[in-house]
């Protein structure tokens, strides 16, 4: 037992931290995309309209500092490399997230809670950033450069952000410490007075993980045990080419043993993979506590259909030869579904990132043969829950649950040192997983493959021929008069990469998950042997794994039809003021925009009703706008600006005058608004602003949109 506790100590030993960031500057992270054509070069941010700092921004920079600290002689070039890793072969000693602004999730359960127009991600993206312009300069002119301008969006400064890491080794942390306290500036255009930051680490405590949820007592001689990935970051599962640009929709059983055998010895590890028969299934997205499974290649639907109203579309399975008489017929699309048809798909997304080249005096990537790079990386969203199952006997099993019980932080996948790879996984139940039952005998049966089935044939060659998939069901069955009817295949190609050894892996065809058949035999088989069965080779990796279910005849087929429902991921969501203050402010802001649109309203009326009683042609209203305009800059209040009007010599003018003031009552706006906000949103609200905030808002707009006004009235009369 010596080599667990070598281990337990080893993560004893691993290190967790907060790495805080606090904007002395605004700061510029771009996102390589923008929302629109407005905005040049936009700032990072989630699907809630939230800016963060990306973790691979935060690493590169903490990188550099280390690098210079090592050109100075500081820090010995082993140990650089040994923290912060070598690209494209050995991973870092750290890992770190993205960071977030402070009371990250309190603001997300805020602006969840008040799902509407008011929190969609531009409105909510307003309360952090803002937009700049900026232009260069010909050198020789002193003047701008044509078609020079540009237009960038920033994050406002004095906003704190904050990102969890940790280190594997106490030994490194002072030099770890010493290269965060380097980092002085982030993002682009830190020679023009963006990006000036403060980052600092602060010790945070280790909280308890509970990753198993029963008990060893609860064992059997076999077991199936049931495990939960929960995606707290975004999860880059290379494709089985070993491509980075596109991500699998699903977590590999390879990638969790993978995990499984990083939290056990060695030497351990090889002897329980030798001696026991383990075998790790493939993640599938979950509708709720079920686990989903491929759909079927087989299934198809009316060309140009799509779900209804009520999310519901008729599909056909073409294993029972239905009669769809003369319409045209498409795949159905539908990548995993329930038991009980309930259709789910995998959200992805793709982030763009760069490499800066290898002189780092140059401080932008430039696409050129430099070392720089421009790339993308496709990575499965958070927020999404996976899961599967293991099968393993007893001893196994607790060797399992003991080395998963000692996780702490969990990361996996590419990429999972910096914003990627966060999890929360469990071994949630174990069920036995009995081999002697009653015999179940069927001539007919509808085989689906839930992964890629890898086989061989006869000479040690990889194929996927439905042949040699016939002989290897012969053999589990003890059946020689099998046969393969109507079958419905997919095909994929399945690689990857060595990491241990540096190597690509043989890239080989394979059937493919969602391949369907039907499965027969003139002298009838048991369909027991067929449950819980993985078929193949490299099935300790999830591969081959398949499911078996009668072949329904008669009224029981409903002519090959299939009524699915497409999951909804909308939840019921209940008014709240929250408790971070970022509702508040964007009602204050929409607040603000009511009122201008209010006052606008105004405006034009004010204009239409004076030209019409008064008489008065484009200048006198001007002179009396004018004369407003000014009282505006010297007077604090509403009342003050109508008391020094009242005062004015000239009837006519005066008049005038008050019949502008009288149109808009910054009060009786603000009361107005503030109802229109609570009867839209069921929620209170009374602005922060004072009566006399209120007039210098409201009478700024107002001013503004009188000039407009009398623009259009003077351009009128001069037609």
């Amino acid at each position: 037992m010596m080599y667990w506790k070598s281990w337990i100590l080893s993560w004893r030993e691993a290190m967790k931290m907060k790495l805080v960031i606090e904007l002395l500057s605004d700061l510029s992270t771009t996102a390589g995309e923008t929302y629109n054509s407005l905005v040049d070069s936009d700032v990072v941010y989630d699907k809630y309209g939230i800016p963060y700092i990306s973790a691979k921004r935060i690493k590169g920079c903490i990188r550099e500092a280390a690098l210079e600290m090592c050109e100075l002689g500081i820090i010995e070039k082993s140990r650089y490399e040994k923290i912060f890793g070598e690209a494209g072969y050995q991973s870092s000693e750290f890992w770190i997230s993205n960071a977030y602004i402070r009371d990250y999730e309190k603001t997300v359960n805020d602006l969840t809670a008040f799902e509407g127009e008011l929190t969609t991600p531009q409105n909510v993206l307003a309360q952090y950033a803002y937009t700049r312009t900026q232009t260069a300069v010909d050198q020789k002119t002193k003047v701008a450069d044509e078609n020079s301008l540009r237009t960038i969006r920033v994050v406002r400064k004095g906003l704190i952000f904050e990102a969890d890491c940790g280190i594997n080794h106490r030994e490194d942390e002072e030099i770890f410490r010493n290269a965060v306290s380097l980092v002085k500036h982030m993002g682009m255009a830190r020679t023009r007075g963006l990006g000036l930051v403060n980052v600092h680490l602060e010790e945070e405590n280790e909280k308890e993980y509970k990753h198993v949820l029963f008990s060893s007592n609860d064992l059997h001689e076999r077991n199936k045990i049931s495990y939960t990935i929960r995606l707290k970051s975004a999860l880059i599962c290379k494709s089985e080419t070993g491509n980075q640009a596109e991500t699998e929709d699903y977590i590999a059983g390879g990638k969790v043993l993978g995990l499984i055998a990083g939290a056990i010895e060695q030497t351990a590890y090889r002897k329980m993979m030798t001696e026991e028969n383990i075998v790790v299934s493939n993640a599938y997205i979950k509708c709720g506590s079920t686990r989903c499974i491929p759909g079927r290649a087989s299934w198809q639907k009316e060309k140009d259909q799509s779900f209804d109203s009520n999310g519901k579309m008729m599909i056909f399975d073409m294993l029972y030869d239905p009669d769809f008489g003369e319409r045209q017929m498409t795949s159905s699309g539908i990548d995993y579904i329930t038991e009980d048809q309930k259709v789910m798909t995998v959200d992805t997304e793709i982030s763009y990132h760069h490499q800066r080249p290898e002189d780092k005096s140059i401080g932008r990537a430039t696409g050129n043969e430099d070392g720089s790079s421009f790339y993308q990386l496709s990575s499965i969203s958070a927020g999404q829950t996976f899961g599967g199952y293991i099968y393993a006997g007893k001893e196994a099993a607790e060797k399992i649950i003991a080395a998963v019980g000692a996780l702490k932080h969990v990361r996996m996948g590419y990429g999972k040192s910096s914003e990627f790879g966060e999890v929360d996984f469990t071994l949630d139940s174990v069920e036995a997983v009995c081999d002697e039952k009653e015999q179940d005998i069927e001539k007919d049966a509808v085989i689906t493959v839930l992964s890629d089935l890898i086989l061989y044939n006869k000479q040690g060659i990889l194929t996927a021929e439905p042949e040699v998939l016939k002989q290897y069901l012969s053999d589990l069955l003890g059946i020689s008069d099998l046969e393969i009817r109507n079958p419905f295949f997919n095909f994929d190609t399945v690689g990857g990469f060595n990491v241990t050894w540096k190597r690509r892996k043989p890239v080989f065809h394979a059937i493919g998950k969602g391949s369907a058949f039907i499965l027969h035999s003139g002298c009838g088989f048991d369909m027991n042997i067929l449950k819980n069965r993985f078929i193949g080779e490299r099935t300790a990796e999830g591969y081959g794994e398949i499911s078996a279910e009668k072949f329904l005849q008669g009224k029981d087929s409903l002519e090959g039809k299939l009524c699915v429902v497409k999951e909804s991921g909308k939840t019921d969501h209940l008014r709240s003021d929250g408790s971070t203050g970022i509702i508040f402010s964007l009602l204050e802001d929409d607040f603000r925009k009511r009122a201008e649109s209010c006052i606008r309203e105004k405006a034009k009326e004010c204009t239409n009703d004076i030209k019409v009683r008064y008489g008065a042609n484009a200048s006198v209203l001007n002179a009396a706008v004018a004369k407003i305009r000014v009282l505006f800059r010297t007077e604090k209040s509403y009342g003050d600006i109508v008391k020094q009007v009242r005062e004015i010599e000239e009837e006519k003018k005066k008049q005038i005058c008050i019949e502008i003031l009288e149109n808009v009552k910054p009060e009786n706006i603000a009361h107005e608004t503030e109802q229109t906000i609570r009867q839209t949103y069921g929620i209170e609200f009374h602005s922060s602003m004072d009566k006399d905030a209120q007039y210098r808002f409201m009478y700024r707009s107002y001013i503004i949109d009188l000039k407009q006004c009398v623009k259009i009235l003077q351009k009128e009369q001069d037609r």
